[in-house]
C-alpha cells in the first residue's frame, strides 16, 4: 500500500528522541489523544506483554484501544482496538490528509520520524473510534518517546536494564531517570523493578512528582505457580485481597508483568475485573507455534529476555531445543549467545531484513565463543530451512524482526 511505503519511507530519518516535534505534529491535527483515558507503560523488558494484559482487563468494561511496536507480521498489528487492528482505509486518509503538513514541517527542519507519525496516526485512529481507552507502550525510553505527550490516568514501569544505551545512557541509574521520565505530577505509578540502584531512582522521581508509588514486590506474595505450554498459573496475596490468576502467556517473569497489569488496572478503575486477564493474547512471547514440529518462538532481543527464555525452558523441557537466533547491532549479542547457551548446543544464526541487522558472520563468530556446533545462513529461509531439516524441537528467538520473517515462511511452508 502506498501510503504505509510512505510512513516507512519516514525511517530514513532514523529514531530521534525529543518532544517538540511530536507536540506540534499533532497539535497541527488537532490533539487527538484529548479524547479518551490513557495507561501509560515502559521498562526494558515486558512492556509489551504488560500493556497487552492491561488492555485486555479494561476492554472487558470499556471500549479501548492498544498501540504497541514493533509488529511481527503487518504494520497493522500496532494499532488495535477491540481487537480489530487499524483498517487500511483510514491509514490511507490519514496519510493523504496529513503528507503536507509531515512534509512542510521537514522543510522547516522539524522532521516528524516514522515512530511520530504512527503515534499521532493510533492516537487519531483511537478518536476517530470514540474509544474510552488506550493504553500505549513506549517506543524506546519514555521521557523523550513520542508517547509521552499524553497525560496519562496511570503510569507503570516494568523492568530496567542496559539497553540502547547509545540513547539512553550506559548505567542503570540514567536509563531509569529516562524510563522515569513517564512519571507526571499526581499520577500513579506501579513499578516492578528491584535492583536498588534503578529502583532508588524511580522513587525519587515519584516524591519529586507526588506520584502515588506501588511497587510489586512489596505489595504481593506469590504462592502455588505452575507453568506448561497452555501457560502460567499462579495466586498473589495482598494486604486485602486473593488473586487466583491464569494467562496464557508462558514464563516466570509474565508474573509480574501480569501483577503490574492487574494493579494498574485497579487505579485505573476500581470495578473492573481482573479475571479478563486470562483472555490475554500476544504474540511471539514464549509462543508455540507448532506442536509437531514443537516451535517455539520467543522474541527475547536482549540477555535479560534471553534468561527469561532460558528459565522457562528450563523449567518445562528436559531436552534441548534448536536454536535459530538473531541479533541487531545495538543489541549486546555476545552476552546473548552466552545466556542462550544453557539451553542449546546447537545454534543456526542469521541476520533480518533490515538495516540494524548485525551480520550472520559476526554474530557466528560470536555464538562460537559459547555454543558446541553453530551454522551460519544469511538469508532467514535458508536457517528456518535448515532446521526444520534436522530437528523436532525449534526456538525462534532474538528479534521481533526474526519472528515476523519466520511467520511470513513458515506460513507459504503450510499451506
Amino acid at each position: 500500500m502506498e501510503e504505509i511505503e510512505y510512513l516507512y519511507s519516514l525511517s530514513r530519518f532514523g529514531i530521534k528522541l525529543g518532544l517538540d516535534i511530536m507536540r506540534e505534529f499533532t497539535e497541527k491535527i488537532g490533539n487527538p489523544y484529548l479524547n479518551y483515558r490513557i495507561a501509560h507503560v515502559t521498562g526494558t523488558n515486558g512492556k509489551g506483554s504488560t500493556s497487552a494484559m492491561l488492555y485486555t482487563i479494561i476492554k472487558s468494561k470499556y471500549s479501548a484501544g492498544l498501540y504497541t511496536s514493533p509488529h511481527i507480521k503487518r504494520f497493522n498489528e500496532r494499532i488495535i482496538v477491540n481487537d480489530e487492528e487499524i483498517d487500511d482505509n483510514f491509514i490511507k486518509e490519514f496519510i493523504k490528509k496529513y503528507r503536507p503538513i509531515i512534509e512542510s514541517m521537514g522543510k522547516e527542519n522539524k522532521q516528524p520520524t516514522f515512530f511520530e507519525v504512527t503515534t499521532a496516526l493510533a492516537f487519531d485512529y483511537f478518536k476517530y473510534k470514540k474509544i474510552d481507552a488506550a493504553v500505549l507502550e513506549v517506543g524506546m525510553g519514555g521521557r523523550l518517546d513520542a508517547t509521552n505527550i499524553v497525560m496519562p490516568d496511570v503510569t507503570g514501569i516494568t523492568t530496567i536494564s542496559l539497553e540502547h544505551t547509545d540513547k539512553l545512557g550506559n548505567t542503570l541509574s540514567a536509563i531509569a531517570t529516562e524510563k522515569g521520565g513517564i512519571i507526571k505530577e499526581n499520577v500513579p505509578v506501579v513499578v516492578g523493578e528491584s535492583k536498588e540502584e534503578p529502583y532508588n531512582v524511580l522513587k525519587r522521581i515519584a516524591e519529586e512528582r507526588h506520584a502515588p508509588f506501588y511497587h510489586i514486590e512489596s505489595m504481593y506474595e506469590v504462592k502455588d505457580f505452575h507453568m506448561d505450554l497452555s501457560g502460567t498459573r499462579f495466586r498473589a496475596v495482598s494486604e486485602n485481597k486473593v488473586y487466583d490468576i491464569k494467562i496464557p502467556l508462558i514464563g516466570k517473569h509474565q508474573i509480574k508483568n501480569a501483577l503490574i497489569a492487574i494493579t494498574m488496572a485497579n487505579l485505573f478503575d476500581k470495578g473492573l475485573d481482573y479475571r479478563a486477564i486470562e483472555n490475554v493474547k500476544f504474540s511471539g512471547r514464549f509462543q508455540v507455534r507448532s506442536k509437531k514440529p514443537l516451535i517455539i518462538m520467543d522474541a527475547a532481543h536482549n540477555p535479560e529476555a534471553a534468561a527469561s527464555l532460558v528459565e522457562t525452558t528450563e523449567y518445562i523441557f528436559k531436552n534441548k531445543p534448536l536454536i535459530v537466533a538473531t541479533q541487531l547491532k545495538d543489541k549486546n549479542s555476545v552476552e546473548f549467545f552466552r545466556v542462550i547457551s544453557r539451553i542449546t548446543d546447537h545454534i543456526i544464526v542469521t541476520q533480518v531484513r533490515d538495516e540494524r541487522a548485525k551480520s550472520a558472520n559476526q554474530l557466528g563468530e560470536e555464538a562460537k565463543q559459547f555454543i558446541k556446533k553453530v551454522d551460519v545462513f544469511e538469508r532467514s529461509e535458508d536457517a528456518f530451512k535448515r532446521a526444520l531439516e534436522i530437528s523436532d524441537f525449534i526456538v525462534v528467538t532474538g528479534s521481533l524482526y526474526l519472528l515476523g520473517e519466520f511467520e511470513e515462511w513458515f506460513s507459504k511452508m503450510r499451506y
